[in-house]
């Protein structure tokens, strides 16, 4: 039986300094999108890949995510990714620019890293996420066998650029000195965390990620977000 997952280790670069009890008081008080669950934001009704909807786009290195498909609206939402083939072991750097052109504006979008296949039959498939949203908010996370858990909860960051067609640019550093990674957000840093409860993620694919939310309307207003590699 798995164990219960554990929360990352986090740090926020306003609070290196602060001890343990009050990052965990501080991040209970970020603020959420209000009248939405974060199951809603993250999709936890299913979390599944669907290479079709994320096309090639025009210009290189740049990916459309499109869909107005009923069949992927449900009452918890639905996360959809994909792979991109390019695989860093171990993992060292990534930038990825993401733009939310439609649909519902608390919903998340993002990337995935560190993404395996797991030889242990009860862990499968696992990756590392990081989801922002037009609000201005992001949520980092893991998923364990088709479930998403979260290590930062939704939370909003002053560098974050709100609204839609808003390109945001979202990086990820790892520094081996500190064995820790660096999430930054248009080239601001914005926390550090470390990844120590397994299944742990040093490395593998890259890919992207698109939350169908219950507050979007199927057919009349499609969920279309923009990816760029940087």
């Amino acid at each position: 039986m798995r164990m219960p997952r554990v929360k990352k280790n986090v740090q926020s670069w306003s609070l290196l300094s602060a001890v343990p009890v009050l990052l965990s008081l501080m991040m209970l008080a970020c603020p959420v999108t209000p009248k939405q669950a974060d199951d809603a934001l993250v999709g936890k009704d299913g979390f599944e890949e669907v290479e079709e909807l994320f096309l090639q786009g025009d210009e290189e290195g740049t990916v459309l995510f499109t869909t107005s498909d009923s069949a992927w609206w449900s009452p918890l939402g639905y996360t959809l990714w994909a792979l991109n083939g390019e695989v860093q072991q171990p993992f060292v750097f990534r930038e990825v620019k993401c733009s939310k052109i439609s649909g519902a504006a608390g919903a998340g979008y993002g990337i995935v890293f560190c993404h395996y296949e797991s030889s242990d039959p009860d862990t499968g498939e696992t990756m590392l996420t990081v989801m922002i949203n037009t609000l201005g908010e992001y949520i980092l996370g893991e998923v364990v066998e088709d479930r998403f858990y979260g290590f930062v909860p939704w939370r909003e960051s002053e560098y974050l650029k709100k609204g839609y067609n808003q390109g945001n640019v979202v990086g990820l550093r790892w520094d081996s000195g500190e064995s820790r990674f660096e999430l930054s957000f248009n080239g601001t840093p914005e926390i550090t965390f470390s990844d120590e409860v397994e299944p742990l993620h040093g490395g593998g694919e890259n890919g992207y990620l698109v939350v169908i939310s219950p507050a979007d309307i199927f057919p009349a207003n499609p969920v279309q977000v923009v990816f760029t590699e940087q």
